[in-house]
């Protein structure tokens, strides 16, 4: 078997950063709107994220065990997949500061974009960096996940 390459460890690892904190950006976040379509859009945006963190976890530990990928499909169907442990969620103080911090929805929905956004860009560059295909079309799935957040998240930026 061939090593893990440490540059895809290392974009896993930030994808499993970027991912509890987008998670633990948006419960605060549906914490402080009133609006209860935002309130439902942030709390599944945040169920996702951790679906995401869960991904990016398994491979990772795919990876360092047996230096093998596994297929996201199967990845989801393990048990016992990992939680996102108050120990993680207490790395985002600065975070969950400027969660509480935020004036109105629109604050927040910006924060939001702006997260959405270096993540898909985050998962791109690594895409284009790894040299597996299994690397390749795990990255690029990420990717297109956080797309359809930033145009749901544009969506509700339009509508006010």
């Amino acid at each position: 078997m061939t090593p893990v390459h440490p540059d895809i460890l290392a974009a896993l690892t930030s994808g499993i950063q970027s991912e509890v904190a987008a998670y633990v950006f948006y419960l605060e976040s549906s914490k402080k709107v009133e609006s209860i379509d935002i309130k439902d859009a942030l709390q599944q945006l945040a169920s996702e994220e951790k679906s995401h963190f869960q991904i990016l976890e398994r491979q990772y530990d795919s990876l360092v065990r047996s230096e093998k990928w596994i297929s996201t499909a199967d990845v989801l169907k393990q048990k016992g997949l990992p939680e996102i442990g108050e120990e993680m969620a207490s790395q985002h103080k600065e975070l969950i500061a400027q969660v509480k911090k935020a004036g109105s929805k629109r604050e927040i929905l910006d924060m939001a974009l702006k997260l959405e956004t270096e993540s898909r860009d985050m998962f791109r560059a690594a895409a284009v960096k790894s040299q597996s295909k299994e690397a390749k079309d795990t990255f690029e799935i990420l990717a297109r996940f956080e797309e359809g957040h930033i145009k749901l998240i544009s969506t509700m930026i339009a509508r006010g």
